[in-house]
Order: structure tokens, then sequence, then C-alpha cells
């Protein structure tokens, strides 16, 4: 009877598990590390996942980075099914799964803090990096989608394409060994930390409001935001919509 009760209580527990964001994105990114160990040239192409690195807003998590000659592929997975629904520039993109939609956020716009965290954590040049969305589920693009953005074969063509030498194999090894260096070191406090980072963050932009005004640089919308670091943390200040591409503030 005990025995049963255990049984039936793991059975519960691993029926939730399954069902979990989490658990899904696991084996998404396990699938993509796979297929990359298998088809790639693993002399050529040095495979370093779940990075988490320091950035200006806290920290940032990186699911797969490629370092080759060829360049640095950052590689965002999302392990989902239904249709997909998005452009290049929309804040949001939407899943549906027969009449349920849902929104999330533009992977390209989250892969873009991951590119300037790498491309200052490293020291490299934006030509440096190439940004690569790749859905491992089960998911239809109904919208025409950029080359970058793609599934596992079309993730493959797209690193297999570029072919212009940009590192030596020295310098493909140094990039390895800094990386390596710099990533916080895995476990429960890191990934706490980071998800804390996150609601912070989102928080901060949900307390954002628009001032009317547009930037003089770039023409984005001018928001409230609040300062976290140096003298002036805590207070409240008027910046670009568009940092970090846009730094202007009064």
């Amino acid at each position: 009877m005990l025995m049963t009760l255990w049984l039936l209580i793991v059975l519960v527990f691993c029926s939730f598990l399954l069902r979990t964001t989490w658990f899904k994105g696991w084996c998404g990114e396990l699938l993509l590390s796979l297929s990359f160990k298998l088809f790639l040239d693993g002399k050529l192409y040095k495979l370093v996942n779940d990075v988490t690195l320091h950035c200006e807003d806290g920290t940032t998590q990186v699911d797969h980075v490629l370092i080759s000659p060829f360049g640095v592929f950052v590689v965002e997975t999302k392990n989902m099914k239904g249709w997909i629904f998005g452009s290049e520039r929309q804040k949001k993109w939407t899943q549906q799964i027969y009449r349920h939609r849902s929104q999330f956020q533009n992977p390209l716009h989250q892969n873009y803090k991951h590119l300037k965290a790498l491309e200052s954590s490293l020291n490299l040049k934006p030509t440096d990096l190439f940004s690569i969305v790749c859905f491992v589920g089960d998911a239809t693009f109904k919208t025409t989608m950029p080359e970058n953005v793609t599934h596992i074969r079309g993730c493959l063509r797209f690193i297999r394409s570029k072919q212009d030498s940009k590192f030596s194999e020295s310098e493909v090894e140094a990039l390895v060994v800094k990386l390596e260096e710099l990533k916080l070191k895995r476990g429960l406090r890191t990934s706490l930390k980071h998800k804390a980072n996150v609601r912070e963050f989102v928080a901060e932009k949900n307390r954002q409001r628009q001032s009317g005004e547009v930037c003089p640089k770039c023409g984005a919308e001018l928001v409230e935001r609040l300062a976290k670091r140096g003298k002036n943390a805590g207070n409240s200040f008027i910046g670009c919509s568009a940092y970090p591409r846009c730094k202007f503030t009064q």
C-alpha cells in the first residue's frame, strides 16, 4: 500500500514536471545542443551552453554560444508548438494553438541583450556576432521570418553559411577560455538571482510612463526610468526607450 502511494506521488510529480515551462525549455536546449555536437565540426565550433553574464541592468542568460573562426553565434532557443506570428520589429509575438492565443517577447529583441553582453564581456565588434533564434518544437511560422529565425536545420544551415574568417585558432581558444572565466557558476543561486533580476527589470518597465516627448538623437519615445547605480541610485530620470542602443538622457 505504501509503495503504491509513493509510486502515485512520483507519477503526479513527473506529470507536473513535464508540463512546466522550465522542463520544456531544458528539453529544447538539450536537443539543440546535441544537434550542434552531432552536425557541426567540433574542431571549428566550440560550444558553451547556459551562459549567465553580468550586464548593465543585472544579469542575462544565454542558451548557447558557438565560438568559431567565422564569428560568435548567439542562439536563443524556443521550444514551442502551434502557429507563430511576428516580425522583426514587433515587441510581442503571438503563439496560436487552435483557438487559444498567447503573446511572448520578441526573441530577437531578447537575444539583442545577449549580443550586447557578449560584445562587452569579450571585447568584440558587433560584426563579430550573429544572432539566431531557433524553434525546436512543432511550430509553424505564419508570417515571413528573417533567415536567422528558424528551426534546427535552418539554424545549422545559417551557421554553415558564414565562412568569412574573423578569428585565428588561437583567438577562438582565447575567447572560449575568457567566456568560461566570466560566466557565472551554474546552480540554484545563480538561477534565482537571474530570475530576480528579470522580475526587477520587468517591474521597472511597468513603472515607466510615457513622457510625451521623443528622443532628439534617434526619434524613439522618451520614458521615465529609475537609476540603479551611482550617486543618483533610486532617483528617476528621463531617458530614451531604445536603451541600450541609444543612451540619451535629460
